[in-house]
């Protein structure tokens, strides 16, 4: 469905944007399975600008999930993911170091890395959070490494604000940080 509403409504100078939201930490998402993955590779290949975690990127490509890992190996990731037909390429999650997280952007031949603190509880959701302020930031004429890097910014701010509350046990508080994002893309 999602295939045939680009192929009719986006317009020619049009962009489209694929989160594979189906996997992390090495394991797929319990309600999907390897059709899923099978069915996303098309979708995701066949899009503008692609937005995977690495264990989302390694079912992408058929490559081995790894919790430890070098520059060398998220080489390899972006280019299996290019060799699949990916054409912006932003990669979430990847850390280099214990305490640092941080974004990859593949956009033509330039790779960036962008890297920020890294918080140890993690949130359901931030990637979804991630995706849209990545896309927003895109649209209101940031480039893609400028967006990848503003988003990843109100992410950690967005989880920032929701550690401490044992009452918000879902999700982030991404509302809290809107002013700033606002802020940001001016």
């Amino acid at each position: 469905m999602v295939e045939e509403i680009l192929r009719d409504l986006k317009k020619p100078e049009g962009k489209s944007f694929v989160d594979p939201a189906m996997a992390d930490n090495g394991k797929l998402y319990p309600a999907f399975d390897a059709a899923f993955v099978e069915e996303m590779k098309r979708l995701a290949f066949g899009a503008d600008y692609i937005l995977p975690n690495i264990t989302e990127a390694c079912f992408l490509c058929g490559a081995e999930y790894k919790e430890s890992y070098d520059e060398s190996y998220i080489d390899e990731l972006l280019a299996k993911l290019r060799a699949g037909g990916a054409k912006t390429i932003i990669l979430t999650g990847v850390s280099y170091a214990p305490e640092r997280t941080g974004v990859v952007v593949l956009e033509g031949e330039e790779k960036r890395y962008y890297e920020h603190r890294k918080i140890a509880q993690g949130c359901h959701g931030t990637g979804d959070v991630y995706a849209s302020a990545f896309v927003g930031a895109l649209l209101q004429g940031k480039s893609a490494y400028d967006a990848a890097a503003l988003a990843a910014d109100y992410v950690l701010r967005c989880i920032e604000n929701t550690q401490g509350d044992a009452s918000h046990w879902y999700g982030v508080k991404f509302e809290t940080a809107l002013p700033e994002l606002i802020g940001a893309l001016r």
